[in-house]
């Protein structure tokens, strides 16, 4: 194994080889052993490189394309890239392509195709992405989803959830969601919190796979302690489903503080209900207001009849319009009612409309309403 003399080599690097250069710059760059000192190692770095080492030069490329430690030089780190990827270093042309990808896509696809083909995950990544969306390429999901199968049998993770979520949702390819579920257990066997969640949403529904509820809430659970809002929220319900009010909070508030909405507006029906003892209105009015302002409409409804218990009429209008807007049928039930009650001003042919659409989704006081109106017309 290299070793070296950190003060004798300070004192003179003029006499070291290119690879004890490149070796003594990487602890410069990493604070191994010395003081992190990353101007160090781009002076370093460039003697080796000068010297034809290959992996300096990638190294020292990428260094100058992404601004580490120094000031960024695109055009400097291009030349150091193509010195690295001309001498058949994988890296340094899957970086030269993410170096060129906002200036020159074509060249950036043809050297993500090198080092893809010389077995870098980076690129083949990044080159089943340009296919997926065509950009510098043109659109060729089957392609995208063939090179995420490349990466996806390398054992990546995020290859494994892009592909599985294409494959469930036929995107490009024939729709397979048995084949989903297995790339999405692979990945979440791995420890990915995103493939957990899909997984367990699969199981939880039978959606392609055989039900099984208990590995769904395992999942759920395993996706939830890493910090996924969307399994906060799913756990949160199972829990709350199973009478687990105490647990269902916790989940809950979890995915509320993280700013979902539907989190929020049921935290305000648990302090609503009672389900953790005597009813808290001060804490529900105060989740669902959080809810409502993200423009959840459910939560916005409820806003909307809070006010009208304590007479704010004008509040109340404000808040059932809004959720009215987006079709909830109890606020547009509302606002019809308001308006034939004469407590606010509506236009007949709209107070008409939202009567006759929430009729429609089944709330009969709205059909009783519009009946006893014709009467008096």
């Amino acid at each position: 194994m290299f070793t070296i003399r950190i003060r004798d080599a300070m004192e003179d690097t003029d006499r070291m080889d290119a690879n004890a250069l490149r070796t003594l710059a990487e602890r410069y760059r990493n604070g191994d052993g010395v003081g992190k000192d990353p101007a160090e190692a781009v002076r370093l770095l460039t003697a080796a490189s000068d010297m034809g080492d290959a992996d300096a030069a990638s190294s020292l490329g990428y260094m100058l394309m992404v601004g580490e430690g120094v000031e960024s030089d695109r055009a400097t780190a291009e030349v150091q890239l193509l010195r690295a990827a001309d001498a058949g270093n994988p890296v340094a042309m899957s970086n030269l392509g993410v170096l060129l990808s906002m200036t020159d896509p074509g060249r950036s696809a043809e050297w993500f195709w090198k080092a893809a083909d010389a077995g870098n995950l980076g690129a083949i990544r990044n080159l089943a992405s340009m296919y997926a969306s065509g950009t510098g390429v043109p659109m060729d999901k089957p392609a995208a989803a063939e090179l995420y199968r490349r990466g996806a049998d390398m054992g990546d993770k995020d290859s494994m959830c892009v592909l599985a979520a294409m494959l469930r949702n036929g995107d490009g390819v024939p729709m397979d969601k048995t084949g989903a579920a297995e790339l999405y257990r692979k990945a979440a066997e791995m420890g990915d919190p995103d493939a957990q969640y899909d997984l367990a949403f699969m199981l939880d529904s039978g959606e392609g796979v055989p039900q099984d509820r208990p590995e769904a809430e395992r999942l759920f659970r395993l996706s939830a302690e890493q910090g996924d809002t969307d399994a906060c929220l799913c756990l949160g319900g199972i829990l709350y489903e199973r009478g687990e009010f105490a647990e269902a909070e916790r989940w809950f508030m979890d995915a509320a503080l993280k700013g979902d909405v539907k989190a929020s507006y049921n935290l305000g029906l648990i302090y609503t209900d009672g389900s953790l003892g005597e009813p808290d209105p001060s804490k529900a009015e105060e989740w669902f207001e959080a809810a409502a302002e993200q423009g959840f409409a459910y939560a916005q409804t409820m806003m909307g009849s809070l006010c009208l218990d304590r007479k704010d009429v004008a509040a109340a209008e404000r808040w059932f319009s809004m959720a009215a807007e987006q079709g909830e049928p109890t606020s547009m039930y509302n606002l019809g009612a308001m308006a034939l009650s004469g407590m606010i001003d509506m236009d007949e042919g709209k107070t008409m409309e939202y009567l006759t659409r929430a009729a429609s989704a089944g709330i009969q006081e709205a059909g009783r309403l519009i009946s006893a109106a014709l009467n008096n017309s």
